[in-house]
């Protein structure tokens, strides 16, 4: 199944973290580049920070990437910026997964709708969690991780979950 290698936003690293799903990764893509932006997202946070550490150091698939093209990002957070927004990170993603020609992780929707603009194949969460599942590399159940990421706070398309849940035979989420 690996055949690919993708960039992933800090959203991403931080429900799979919640869910010590970081490592399954692997199963996935060949390399999950880590750009300096979504590093910077994460550093903030001690705990974050050194899980990420611990990461990188552990696990060679995790790679940090810096290259970009700056112009491109520049460009692209101008939009955002007139809106009073800061998503670096997710420019970073699209543009690196552009450049390299790798898939995108990324939950943000304006992030997903860059990905789309930029022809990628693009993903989130939901279906990282759902390619575990189908592979078998759960230890609890589906909606068991769900619930564990919406207690956290994390934020997912709630009604699609619902929906993938039922599909498989689980109960949907409580509001």
């Amino acid at each position: 199944m690996r055949v690919r290698r993708c960039t992933i936003d800090s959203s991403c690293i931080i429900a799979l973290d919640h869910l010590h799903l970081v490592p399954q990764l692997s199963v996935l893509f060949s390399v999950v580049l880590v750009p300096k932006a979504v590093r910077n997202e994460l550093f903030k946070l001690r705990a974050t920070k050194d899980r990420l550490q611990f990461i990188f150091s552990t696990y060679g698939f995790f790679q940090r990437c810096d290259g970009y093209d700056q112009g491109t990002v520049d460009f692209l957070l101008a939009e955002r910026a007139r809106l009073g927004v800061k998503d670096r990170g997710e420019v970073e993603a699209v543009v690196q997964a552009s450049q390299f020609g790798a898939a995108v992780i990324v939950d943000d929707p304006w992030g997903r709708d860059l990905a789309t603009r930029a022809d990628l194949d693009f993903h989130g969460t939901v279906w990282v969690l759902q390619q575990f599942y189908q592979l078998g590399l759960l230890s609890s159940t589906l909606g068991d991780c769900f619930s564990v990421l919406r207690d956290q706070g994390i934020r997912l398309p709630w009604e699609t979950v619902n929906e993938l849940l039922v599909s498989i035979g689980e109960e949907p989420l409580k509001a």
